[in-house]
């Protein structure tokens, strides 16, 4: 089961990443899918793979989804902040304390806010986060725990 899940996954980003549908590209996708399923499964999770449930799966793509905007929104803004003339960049660092009990949480947590422009997660030490923030606005909007409600919601539900 662990396979099947790891290969569905890896063979829907292929899907998304090359954006063909020719019979050559579809088969090598497929191989390759299940060939690094089969070792991940077997090598990177061994018996604590993260699995998901029906329902987490849809929850997972809602959150996707509110991510790709989330990190629209973080450009726009960090592209404002950076052409501004006057440059307006105050950078901090902060530490942020979480409650997540499984490590696929504290990853995807970890890995969203490094994917938002203008938040580098720098270090992760089991539910204690050091995060680099361009401005305090970031901040602000990590330290409200939206992102965090909403990886907890879709990992640990």
């Amino acid at each position: 089961m662990k396979v099947a899940q790891a290969s569905l996954a890896l063979f829907i980003f292929w899907l998304i990443v090359t954006g063909s549908g020719a019979p050559l590209d579809l088969a090598i996708g497929a191989l390759l899918s299940v060939l690094i399923g089969w070792w991940a499964a077997r090598t990177l999770w061994g018996d604590d793979a993260p699995t998901l449930s029906l329902r987490q799966f849809g929850r997972l793509l809602i959150y996707v989804g509110w991510l790709v905007k989330e990190i629209i929104v973080a450009a726009v803004y960090v592209a404002e902040k950076v052409l501004d003339p006057r440059m307006p960049i105050e950078p901090i660092v902060i530490t942020h304390r979480c409650s997540m009990r499984r490590d696929v949480s504290r990853v995807a947590f970890a890995n969203s806010i490094t994917l938002t422009p203008g938040t580098l997660t720098i270090d992760a030490d089991e539910n204690t986060f050091t995060i680099h923030c361009l401005a305090e606005e970031f901040a602000d909007s990590i330290a409200s725990g939206a992102l965090e409600r909403r990886v907890v919601r879709v990992f640990e539900e």
